[in-house]
């Protein structure tokens, strides 16, 4: 065995060491939600929660909570805990819910676990998709280069409308910024982060966390 097939080979069994047992997001119906021990009710975050454990296993590094949001209007971030008692609060996504600063460099996660379907599945994946849109728009406009956003999209009601979140990122006027932004389910992210994945025609798959 020459030299780059032995590195190859350690590359391959480092990968599978440290790699988690994630479902891909087609697979995460109500039923299969509803089975698992770290889920309650659904009112207690326990799926933002079962997906940050599994963001810090495979990163190594923790997430630290953050009233960081994007205002509409000026496509800011800004730091705003409770943006509902002004007169202005609709102006404001939802905060971010998680972030980290690493190498000078900010990560900010957006989380979503959304199955079976139904209108409040839908108003909800459409506000993820305007999220994400507020996003690119930040970065297009302030230029940005060490802001990274990532959004984990699990639930097989995510996995079947990722068709609209890729018609949003592969959109023209935004493929000078796609380096900075991650769109897809947890499972992806792993891969996305273990292997640095550069899938052909989209370039969602080259953040790494180090």
């Amino acid at each position: 065995m020459d030299n780059t097939s032995k590195i190859q080979s350690i590359y391959r069994m480092y990968h599978i060491k440290n790699k988690i047992l994630i479902p891909s997001a087609c697979y995460q119906t109500k039923i299969w939600r509803q089975n698992q021990i770290w889920y309650k009710n659904g009112k207690s975050n326990e799926c933002e929660k079962y997906q940050i454990n599994l963001i810090e296993k495979i990163i190594k590094h923790k997430l630290t909570k953050t009233d960081d949001r994007i205002n509409m209007e000026s496509c800011q971030i800004i730091n705003k805990k409770h943006p509902n008692i002004n007169n202005d609060g609709y102006e404001y996504i939802e905060n971010f819910d998680g972030k980290i600063i690493l190498n000078n460099n900010i990560y900010y996660f957006n989380l979503k676990f959304v199955c079976d379907s139904g209108g409040a599945q839908t108003r909800t994946l459409r506000e993820v998709y305007h999220f994400i849109k507020y996003q690119m728009e930040y970065l297009l406009i302030f230029k940005i280069t060490n802001t990274y956003f990532i959004n984990i999209l699990d639930g097989d009601t995510s996995h079947s409308n990722m068709n609209k979140f890729n018609y949003l990122i592969n959109k023209e006027k935004y493929i000078t910024i796609l380096k900075y932004i991650f769109v897809g389910n947890l499972a992806e992210f792993q891969n996305s982060h273990l292997s640095n994945i550069n899938k052909k025609n989209n370039h969602l798959y080259n953040i790494k966390i180090i």
